[in-house]
């Protein structure tokens, strides 16, 4: 008799090992999908990403002692990580550069009556979060995976003709090892996986910015004495590889998918965003259901516009566990245009975000070139009051002309100001100022460039389609943005030629003081001061004299970089007529309109336009998201909550006749502690493009298509286990005359 060989279970290998200084919250651990990272919560709540070797890669530090983290989610390709707090504000930290990219994304406040319109006192913390990516053409995308059906020998079945002949349409399919995998990483090869549409939709696709020359990096702010390295490098645009990840993506590229970002609350509502907007939506069970609901997991699928949501519902009498789908119907709607509006939009937002944080810095330079000088300039005009000798200007302009200098004056360039003084002055205004212009050449006027084309091309589509499609406010709205744009790049353009005139200005200035005080510092009869009397300053006294009249008394650029005075937001909009004819006034002295001149106030209104087409995109959406369907998987007992995970994954296999050969199904794996561990499966349906779905209950057994209602809790269908292993009856949103079994 053989001996029977006992087969041995299979084990994990332990790949590393790492001891931490604090213990970690076992419920926040998270893998990178792509990376060898693993992201931790310790109980000081600091979030640390470290290597598969044990090296710490990045973290993030805890906001205030009042705060905590309540969820974690990498993004599907791994690029960045989402950080929920419990004061509800989520951060996504960028994994490449460990930044901070979008801080404190909050939810839209609750509403608890709908007549009413009160607002929920408590905000609404995030519970679970998903970050999945949605194809827009998915059969496209399946021929060239070759997601095709197979016979239980694993051939592929011959396609035939309408006379049952076979035929060779199948010949030039690709024969590469393509997976939806190649689709989902971090820097995929679009000319590689060859999906690209067809030359029409092309043409539609072709993006002049490609064309443009990318932004650079926000310089860091001026380093004060005493002031950290980290302090002075602070900023989400202040490297190269931050800039690239927000304005320059990759994976914006790909025309044929959007990236969904899902945050689910504790008071069961779901906001859905693309790209991860700042702008979200409010989604919630109907009301007409009664029902409370703590959603519990989410997962996708790149096939599927349905994502899948797993609820704690509760109702008067019970609590269940419950299978919810949330079906995003503008994503098949839209077609191509959804990822390209979607894109675009999302790149305005961040293109606000870094037009509003260059004009930040350009004022801390400005600040920066303007506070040096007037402290040396307070300590000698306070002098020159206290003994009647004038005020520094007149006594500048009187060295300047006559050669002849005060003793007062004299006395305070030697031995106040003297060589250490001046270079300081000098390097601080020299550098500022560069700084200045380079910030206005290369970041500011560029970055406005951007937003011209983003918003004329978002015009287009409005223009060209039906009204009330996704833009519904009137184009004249898209022409005020462009008037905006068009003011500030008239205000950067004046500033840039006021920055370069008073630069020249202060160099010949600069020139010319250092002469003086080395002059002043010889002695009256010496052979150094005769040398100096013989040599040309080599500097143009006019630009000199130019800079002691005007310069000194006030820059020009006080009106444009400066802060704007109280109430000037709440004011409407500047014309462009308005912005020049302020700027004419200001040449000679005179104010018309100061907010026509702030950049500050300017671009006010024009972050203010930009949210609007947000809300606009946003409201669309919310329009054509539905979730009202369901099905109760089990009952639960106080805070019991036996769900482990769950997955949408897609099958294929060779069908019967008049049966769907793909499908997708969802796998939810749940350990109670009195039965044995359950397993349920649903099987998702393939949704066809269709402005008002119908909804339709389906069973193991194929049904005719009958519609149905969204129901309260109690009518919702239940499940019936069989085996540990259970099949339900589901509400599912069907737009094919075939139903499909679960």
């Amino acid at each position: 008799m053989a001996a029977v060989e006992t087969k041995k279970p299979r084990q994990l290998l332990q790949q590393a090992e790492k001891i931490l200084l604090h213990p970690i919250h076992p419920h926040l651990i998270a893998y990178c999908p792509t990376m060898d990272l693993i992201a931790i919560v310790t109980d000081e709540e600091n979030l640390d990403v470290y290597r598969i070797s044990g090296q710490r890669a990045f973290g993030l530090k805890r906001k205030s002692e009042d705060v905590s983290i309540d969820a974690l989610q990498w993004e599907f390709n791994g690029k960045s990580i989402a950080v929920s707090w419990s004061d509800g504000s989520t951060d996504l930290v960028n994994a490449e550069t460990g930044k901070v990219s979008h801080k404190d994304l909050t939810l839209p406040t609750v509403v608890k009556d709908g007549d009413s319109m009160q607002e929920d006192d408590t905000p609404p913390r995030v519970k679970c979060m998903g970050w999945g990516l949605n194809f827009i053409d998915v059969e496209a995308v399946k021929r060239r995976t070759g997601a095709k059906a197979r016979k239980t020998n694993g051939t592929t079945p011959t396609q035939n003709d309408a006379f049952g002949q076979p035929n060779t349409d199948d010949w030039d399919a690709f024969k590469d090892e393509t997976t939806v995998e190649d689709f989902l990483q971090r820097q995929p090869d679009f000319q590689s996986l060859d999906i690209a549409p067809d030359l029409p939709d092309q043409l539609a696709m072709m993006d002049m910015e490609t064309l443009l020359p990318k932004l650079p990096a926000i310089p860091p702010p001026p380093a004060l004495p005493f002031m950290r390295i980290a302090q002075a490098s602070s900023g989400t645009f202040s490297t190269q590889a931050d800039v690239d990840a927000l304005l320059h993506s990759h994976h914006l590229k790909d025309h044929n998918s959007v990236d969904m970002f899902i945050r689910c609350s504790d008071q069961g509502t779901i906001h859905p965003s693309i790209y991860d907007s700042t702008e979200t939506v409010n989604i919630q069970l109907p009301k007409a259901w009664n029902l409370g609901c703590t959603p519990l997991l989410q997962t996708s699928h790149p096939y599927s516009p349905t994502h899948s949501l797993l609820m704690r519902t509760i109702s008067p009498t019970q609590q269940s566990l419950s299978f919810v789908p949330l079906t995003l119907n503008f994503i098949p709607a839209a077609g191509i245009y959804l990822h390209l509006i979607a894109s675009k939009t999302s790149q305005l937002q961040n293109l606000l975000q870094y037009i509003t944080q260059t004009l930040s810095r350009m004022r801390t330079f400005f600040k920066h070139a303007q506070d040096l000088p007037g402290k040396f300039m307070a300590n000698i005009s306070d002098t020159l009051q206290d003994k009647g000798q004038g005020d520094l200007v007149t006594n500048l302009f009187h060295i300047a002309c006559t050669g002849n200098c005060p003793p007062v004056m004299r006395e305070w360039l030697v031995d106040e100001l003297a060589e250490a003084g001046h270079k300081r002055w000098d390097n601080t205004v020299t550098s500022s100022l560069a700084t200045l212009l380079a910030l206005l050449h290369e970041n500011f006027i560029p970055a406005l460039d951007r937003c011209s084309i983003i918003i004329s091309r978002l015009r287009g589509l409005a223009e060209f389609h039906d009204r009330e499609w996704i833009f519904s406010s009137p184009l004249s709205d898209f022409t005020s943005l462009l008037e905006v744009l068009k003011n500030m790049r008239l205000l950067a353009h004046t500033a840039l030629q006021y920055a370069g005139e008073e630069k020249r200005q202060f160099h010949a200035f600069s020139k010319w003081l250092r002469f003086v005080i080395d002059y002043e510092a010889t002695e009256l009869d010496s052979t150094s001061r005769g040398e100096m009397e013989a040599r040309d300053a080599g500097v143009d006294v006019g630009l000199v004299m130019e800079y002691i009249q005007f310069g000194m008394r006030g820059s020009s650029l006080t009106g444009i970089l400066g802060p704007g005075d109280d109430g000037m937001d709440m004011r409407d909009a500047a014309s462009y007529a308005d912005t020049k004819k302020a700027m004419e006034v200001g040449r000679d002295g005179g104010v018309f309109r100061p907010e026509a001149m702030c950049l500050e106030c300017v671009l006010g209104h024009f972050g203010k336009g930009v949210h609007g087409l947000l809300r606009q995109v946003s409201k669309w959406q919310e329009g054509n998201v539905r979730m009202d369907s369901g099905v109760v998987l089990d009952e639960l007992v106080g805070d019991d909550e036996p769900v482990v995970d769950m997955r949408m994954v897609y099958e294929v296999s060779f069908p019967t006749p008049f049966l769907f050969p793909h499908r997708l199904r969802v796998l939810i794996r749940s350990s109670r502690r009195s039965p044995p561990p359950t397993q349920h499966q649903h099987t998702s349906l393939t949704h066809v493009p269709r402005r008002q779905p119908s909804y339709t209950s389906t069973a193991s057994t194929p049904t005719p298509h009958t519609p149905a209602q969204p129901s309260p809790s109690s009518q919702l269908p239940r499940s019936s286990t069989q085996n540990s292993q259970t099949t339900h009856t589901s509400l599912s949103s069907s737009h094919s005359p075939h139903p499909t079994t679960a």
